[in-house]
């Protein structure tokens, strides 16, 4: 689970305002430093993860980490698996394990200042399966819908918390095998030769991927049988750019119990959108960890057990029958009302012998600052002596991206 938090002082009321058109700068009226634990031990065997850190004020940017902290899981048959922090501040355990059926596990926390912490002892949830991942378009709301189905029958899990990693296809609209760098440069750029040498690696084709944020659940103890039907994980606009060429998506799903169902439904009922503990809590909510040097110090966060089952898919536009979805940047090249060239500036076309003159532009010199910008635009093609370049954003992915293509990707 990856989150961010900020915390302050707020009354509850502020969440009346949520929905006003006008902007309201919140600021931290007053601060308490509180430890946050985010952590879920599943039944899939690996290396598993609990992540500490400290609340912060709102008008900050980056989470304080708890660093250095002693940390391990016991369980009830008196095993202890220790933890030790990685290069980005999560905690990972020593070894590879995996929560068992019928075995209680508590997490313990000891920081550097000696201070301890304990969550309440938790067993692991029953198994489930996802039974089918699959897409759908809704043309009314204009929404590629990604749902689940699962059947617990047998197995009575009734909570369900998701979490999803997408990953998607990125290739840029104007690219050429050519890069376009600048030779026997005369008074910075009076007069210059353009020379196009072979690319030495791939900048078309990229790959991003990113996590969900936000509490996504649902629950069937209202239902008369234990069936999750049809549940939307993950809505997508029909215009996102991430469906444009091949987009693939991870879904976990996490078997809850009734109390750790009931800590994230609060947490999203208040209003919180990005994830468990996320920027604007607008108080403090009871969680499962506490201390044990002064019941009344504050912990935020949960430990929870929980079986855990997972399912890719792949798709595209073409598979949800929509149009092309547009690139990731406004690249096409066009002129304005008054039929002044490069009116786009990801998209440029320039006269080298357009030296400029009274209310004409030195397009040599544009050709010129473009090439050797810090983040020089992209050559595309040239017809003579006019130079067709794009922005990196239109002709390099890995301005924004990766080429790294990962290792479960198929085309």
């Amino acid at each position: 689970m990856k989150a961010t938090l900020k915390y302050g002082t707020f009354f509850l009321s502020i969440l009346l305002f949520y929905n006003c058109t006008e902007e309201i700068e919140l600021e931290t009226e007053s601060f308490e430093s509180v430890l946050v634990v985010e952590g879920t031990l599943t039944n899939e065997f690996g290396f598993q993860k609990i992540k500490l850190s400290r609340t912060y004020f709102l008008e900050e940017n980056e989470q304080n980490l708890e660093n250095n902290a002693t940390v391990k899981i016991l369980d009830s048959n008196g095993g202890v698996f220790n933890f030790t922090q990685n290069n980005e501040g999560i905690y990972i355990s020593n070894t590879e394990f995996k929560a068992l059926a019928d075995v209680f596990y508590s997490l313990s926390i000891t920081t550097t200042d000696e201070k301890q912490y304990m969550s309440q002892e938790t067993e692991l949830t029953p198994i489930s399966q996802i039974d089918n991942l699959y897409v759908e378009y809704n043309s009314t709301d204009e929404q590629t819908l990604v749902l689940v189905d699962s059947e617990n029958q047998s197995s009575g899990a009734q909570y369900f918390r998701y979490e999803y990693e997408e990953t998607y296809k990125i290739v840029v609209p104007y690219y050429s095998l050519f890069n376009a760098t600048v030779s026997n440069v005369v008074n910075n750029g009076e007069t210059f030769d353009v020379e196009l040498t072979p690319k030495l690696e791939d900048q078309r084709t990229c790959y991003s991927t990113k996590s969900s944020i936000g509490i996504i659940q649902t629950s069937t103890n209202s239902l008369g049988q234990d069936l999750v039907y049809r549940f939307p994980v993950r809505s997508i606009d029909k215009d996102d750019s991430k469906l444009r060429e091949r987009y693939s998506i991870l879904v976990k799903q996490y078997v809850q119990n009734l109390e750790a169902y009931n800590y994230y439904k609060i947490i999203h009922e208040l209003g919180i959108n990005e994830s468990i503990l996320s920027a604007n809590q607008p108080g403090y909510v009871n969680g499962n960890v506490e201390s044990l040097d002064n019941n009344k110090e504050k912990v935020i966060g949960y430990f929870e057990v929980s079986s855990v089952s997972s399912e890719r898919l792949f798709f595209n536009y073409m598979d949800v029958n929509i149009s092309k979805p547009p690139y990731f940047y406004d690249c096409e090249y066009r002129t304005d009302a008054a039929q002044i060239i490069n009116a786009n500036r990801n998209n440029l076309k320039l006269n080298y012998a357009l030296i400029g003159g009274p209310q004409i532009p030195n397009q040599r010199q544009d050709l010129y600052r473009e090439l050797t910008a810090n983040e020089p635009y992209k050559y595309y093609d040239h017809n003579g002596v006019i130079y067709n370049i794009v922005s990196p954003l239109c002709g390099d992915c890995t301005s924004f991206s990766s080429t790294i293509q990962p290792d479960f990707w198929i085309d």
